[in-house]
């Protein structure tokens, strides 16, 4: 009697489960986008900046670094830090990085990043006045889920070889 009772519990358990009689059943990207993971961006946070080699030449007084590499690290508590998030610099030198949005949260972000300059190219021979140099990021607009920081000028020093 007892297994014709469990086996009575499963028939009716499947029929309601497979008849959505517990309510409507989702697919994956219904499910997703209820959990806040959907193709939606809900935040951005940009940082932009610019690398500049300042020259020796009087008449020049900083050329851009096109081509040049950089990235930002943020500290993301319980003594860890972020991974490297690399950006390279167009024909003006500037820089525009996209953070991951799993860094979008972490508080107090203009104290918790730094960005560094990690490749220039070499025909440039500007070199870091220190071999750690970190540039701290600064909040410049806040709006409707995008943030914007930017580094300023990261200034290296040396000469080039470009006219």
């Amino acid at each position: 009697m007892g297994s014709f009772f469990i086996l009575l519990c499963f028939l009716l358990f499947s029929f309601f489960f497979f008849n959505g009689a517990f309510g409507n059943t989702w697919t994956r990207t219904e499910m997703v986008e209820m959990a806040g993971y959907g193709e939606q961006k809900l935040s951005s946070v940009i940082i932009a900046g610019s690398l500049l080699c300042d020259t020796s030449r009087p008449y020049l007084h900083s050329v851009p670094i096109p081509g040049a590499t950089v990235a930002i690290k943020c500290q993301t508590g319980s003594k860890r830090r972020s991974k490297w998030i690399k950006a390279v610099t167009d024909e003006l030198g500037e820089f525009e990085i996209d953070l991951p949005s799993q860094l979008h949260a972490i508080p107090d972000l203009e104290n918790k990043c730094f960005i560094k300059p990690v490749y220039v190219p070499r025909h440039y021979r500007c070199y870091h006045t220190s071999t750690n140099i970190h540039k701290r990021i600064k909040l410049v607009s806040s709006t409707n889920g995008l943030r914007v920081y930017t580094s300023g000028k990261i200034r290296l020093q040396g000469h080039t070889s470009r006219s």
